[in-house]
């Protein structure tokens, strides 16, 4: 982890002296040469910096408390300049009379800062002289990753006399690696998930047994070496006598390509390339293969199958984790006596079926690790026993290195953590940061991106997304929800054997410390991981009394704290004012403030003058209800990217009046997320002079001005919210997702239901959900031309809104929501929805007849009719549509679902019906 923060910190500095590239650069003056030697020593330590963090995983205590004196030093360097790059912008800032009262100090300000930032140049040099004493060499292949290269090719081809699953996959591998048409086949999936053994039973097959004349199996690695592989391959083919051999390694690396091209091109062979981890790796290693050498790879990194794939007329093999059953079969193979039980002791058997289903819940359907449990259950052969060992045994898989005795028993955790030691550097600190999340749970990600960027691991929230597809390409993160408008993940989560690994990775390169009070409730102890040295980083897991538990953390060793997120149940919070004072006075180096579910109840002010000490604070997250009066102080939060004060709150033209100062000086705000306010006066919130903002969530024209937001140029995302229409909304130019509620009580007395801007000239806007009433009907000039998505609730339309939403020739998903339509009758016409693949009607309480028209649809995959208990029929048309893959028909009327089994039903059609 050190290779990771040196290397940030070097950048970061960097930028600081690019002439011109920030605004920070000129407020470095006066010590620049201090920080120049500083980044001068850091430069040559780069360089070693990789082996030494090998060496520290691989178990070196000497070189661990090195790389962390060497980590703790980097940061204490960025801090030290950031808080004095910040204070002076905010000196520069002030009155006449305040900077000059500043200027006479400066000297005495400078001094200070050039001793400590000659102090940790000293300490950075003094770890420099000592690098030969712990045998620290310059980058190259480390003797850790060397013995987990050996360990894994010891058992690569071993038989698995124990394979379970996997059939539908082997069918489709044997059928590709036969059929000429396909060039390269690859098996594509994390760590642990089985691809080496599935690979080995294809390779053994007989039908690619007969196919083929000559076969090769080599290991090519993260650190693989061209010549060698080749090597490898045509001892492989060649079976070479001794003597033969050492001629091949004589061999030029061109004579080598020379005559394994000569031998693939006289023999039908597969080649198995096992464990590629780079794109280059393949364009190496393509171009000796002939046309007719059948290629299988194996491959954590999507990326490599993908780029193989269009290279060579591929196909690509991801597997899924074993079933509920299959887990429980491999189990019962791996602990083999159970056979015998269950013909001696019937109800042994069942108690045991039912403890060895409970534990294979923490495996996850993950191969590995079944395997590891079945080792450590193969010599527990009573209930008893296998009930102690149910009682921990999310530990004991990772202690699977135990049974050493047994090759498939070694490094399983390691084989996981191997997924993590060759990440490049820039990912490592985004693995570990997701450490900080509960297990099984699902992450927000565009708010991790937020919160990647406030801490400083990428610039921008494009860069962190980037850096999370990279990891669920290396299948280290799973996907949870995907957007539907583009390819971006919404949701993510993390495998438990992952998150097992980041929080081993986090503990002990000292990235963060979690206090886990929900895991120990009923226990009365904490999970608590608290390191000697300094902590950065804090995570807190709460149960329900979360004062208590955070405020004996104001102490010194948390003083350099840069996050600290807390989740937790809702509870009433009548009391963390008297928390957050000395919060804000200790952890003046936050970068991150994040509760999560937390609520208080009653008029509370929260936010004290304390907060203004913050100054590197990025990422503000506080949901609750009460006051919000922002203390004046808050202004001096400039570097604040992102602001969520999302939740229900009381207003007054104070609170008002707080917030504009405060807002006024956020110029970096690129994030903002109001309250919900309960409106008792019309006063006006000013945010004009957010220039960059990107996302406005909760604007309410009640109290804001509909004139900023077309100030507002950067914005992308916004949700407004009204109760006297839009009549003059003039959105921004680069705005993409709209959300509008209008809170007009009764529609049908509303004098401004149709006093609607015109959103045609929105080009870029591809989203808008509109909830409330909009307009009595729709028309061409009112909706934007690209939308992609539209879902509309409680519109109260009186004229079928079909016609004119089908000619949306971009649209794919169409949501018509509770009371969105109130008439009787919809048509789909002739041609109309060209690009439409997911359909929902959802309580059209007044909706009698649909008619589909030949040609509408055409792409149609998934349609839901959820209660619309006026619908008399299944539409006939959609009997035409051949693309459907789902129908979901939830609360609908008998007839309704007589008719849709008469003219529904297609074979390949999944039908759900509630």
């Amino acid at each position: 982890m050190a290779e990771a923060i040196v290397s940030f910190l070097l950048e970061k500095l960097g930028e600081h002296f690019i002439e011109g590239a920030t605004v920070e650069a000129k407020f470095l003056f006066g010590v620049r040469n201090k920080v120049e030697d500083a980044k001068r020593e850091l430069r040559m330590m780069r360089g070693f910096l990789k082996d030494a963090d090998a060496k520290a995983r691989g178990g070196d205590e000497r070189v661990r408390i090195w790389v962390q004196k060497i980590t703790d030093a980097a940061y204490d360097l960025e801090d030290v300049v950031a808080t004095f790059v910040l204070k002076e912008e905010a000196a520069a800032t002030k009155g006449m009379v305040m900077r000059l009262a500043c200027l006479f100090k400066r000297p005495i300000e400078l001094h200070k800062v050039g001793s400590k930032i000659d102090g940790i140049s000293n300490r950075i040099s003094k770890l420099n002289q000592s690098l030969q004493t712990y045998g620290v060499k310059m980058s190259g292949e480390s003797s850790s990753n060397q013995r987990l290269k050996e360990l894994r090719q010891t058992y690569s081809h071993v038989p698995d006399l124990d394979f379970v699953g996997f059939g539908k996959n082997i069918k489709e591998l044997v059928e590709h690696l036969t059929n000429p048409t396909s060039g390269v086949v690859s098996i594509c999936g994390m760590g642990g998930l089985g691809k080496t053994t599935l690979a080995r039973e294809v390779y053994r097959r007989s039908e690619v047994e007969t196919h083929f004349n000559c076969f090769a199996w080599v290991y090519v690695s993260q650190q693989f070496q061209p010549k060698e592989i080749l090597e490898e391959i045509l001892f492989n083919l060649l079976s070479p006598s001794d003597n033969r051999r050492k001629e091949i390694k004589a061999m030029l690396n061109d004579e080598v390509v020379t005559k394994l091209h000569q031998v693939l091109q006289q023999k039908k062979c597969l080649v198995v390339l096992d464990d590629v981890w780079t794109i280059e790796a393949w364009d190496i290693l393509k171009a000796t293969f002939s046309e007719n050498t059948k290629l299988l790879i194996t491959t954590r990194i999507k990326d490599v199958a993908e780029h193989a794939k269009k290279e060579r007329r591929g196909f690509v093999c991801e597997p899924q984790t074993l079933t509920d059953e299959e887990s429980w079969e491999l189990l019962e193979k791996k602990a083999s006596y159970l056979q015998s039980i269950k013909a001696i002791n019937p109800n042994n058997y069942e108690e045991m079926k039912k403890l060895g289903k409970n534990m294979l819940k923490h495996c996850g359907g993950l191969p590995l690790a079944v395997v590891v449990l079945g080792g450590l259950l193969s010599e527990k052969q009573t209930v008893d026993e296998w009930g102690t060992l149910h009682d921990n045994v999310k530990e004991l898989i990772n202690k699977g290195e135990e049974r050493i005795d047994e090759q498939e028993y070694k490094g399983v955790f390691a084989v996981l953590g191997l997924s993590y030691d060759e990440l490049p550097y820039q990912l490592k600190p985004c693995f570990l940061h997701l450490a900080n999340f509960p297990g099984d749970y699902e992450i927000n990600v565009k708010e991790l991106c937020k919160l990647w960027t406030a801490e400083g691991f990428v610039l921008n929230d494009n860069e962190a997304h980037k850096c999370l597809m990279a990891l669920v390409h290396r299948s280290m993160v799973q996907v949870g929800n995907r957007s539907t408008i583009v390819e971006r993940i919404k949701t993510c989560r993390m495998h438990d054997l992952m998150r097992d690994l980041s929080l081993e990775k986090a503990r002990s390169e000292n990235f963060l410390s979690l206090m886990n009070f929900q895991e120990a409730e009923g226990s009365g102890v904490s999970t608590q991981v608290m390191p000697t040295s300094k902590i950065r980083r804090l995570a807190v897991h709460s149960n329900k009394n979360i004062v208590s538990q955070l405020l004996p953390l104001t102490n010194n060793r948390y003083g350099c704290l840069r996050s600290l997120i807390c989740f937790g149940p809702e509870e009433d919070l009548r009391y963390l004012g008297d928390l957050f004072k000395p919060f804000f006075n200790c952890f003046y180096m936050l970068r991150v403030l994040k509760f999560e579910n937390i609520s208080s109840f009653g008029r509370m002010r929260l936010f004290t003058k304390e907060i203004g000490r913050l100054i590197h604070l990025r990422f503000l997250s506080l949901r609750y209800y009460g006051e919000y009066q922002l203390p004046s102080s808050m202004a001096n939060l400039r570097c604040l990217q992102t602001l969520d004060l999302r939740g229900d709150a009381v207003i007054s033209k104070m609170v008002v009046d707080s917030m504009n100062i405060v807002l006024s000086k956020l110029d970096q705000l690129r994030h903002l997320y109001l309250p919900i306010f309960d409106v008792t006066f019309l006063d006006q919130l000013r945010l004009d002079n957010l220039k960059i903002l990107e996302t406005l969530v909760n604007f309410d024209t009640s109290y804001c001005k509909l004139d900023d937001l077309s100030m507002l140029t950067k914005l992308t995302k916004l949700r407004i919210l009204t109760k006297k229409g839009l009549g003059e909304f003039k959105p921004a130019i680069n705005l993409q997702s709209l959300d509008i509620i209008n809170y007009i009580d009764d529609p049908e007395e509303s004098s401004e239901m149709d006093k609607v801007p015109s959103l045609s000239s929105c080009l870029r806007i591809q989203k808008l959900k509109v909830n409330g009433p909009f307009v009595s009907r729709l028309q061409e000039n009112i909706l934007p031309p690209n939308l992609v998505k539209v879902t509309l609730e409680n519109t109260y339309l009186k004229v079928d809104p079909m016609p004119i939403l089908g000619k949306l020739s971009k649209l794919r998903i169409l949501v018509l929501g509770s009371l969105s339509y109130y008439g009787k009758k919809i048509v789909c016409c002739k041609d109309d929805f060209s690009q439409l693949e997911s359909l929902s009607l959802q309580r059209l309480g007044r909706l009698e007849e649909w008619r589909v028209e030949e040609g509408t649809l055409s792409k149609l995959c998934y349609l839901e009719i959820n209660h619309c208990w006026g619908l008399k029929s299944y539409p006939h048309g959609l009997k035409n549509i051949t693309t459907l893959k789902a129908i979901e028909i939830i609360e609908m009327s008998e007839g309704f679902k007589t008719s849709f089994d008469q003219k529904g039903g297609e074979e390949d059609c999944h039908h759900e019906i509630d």
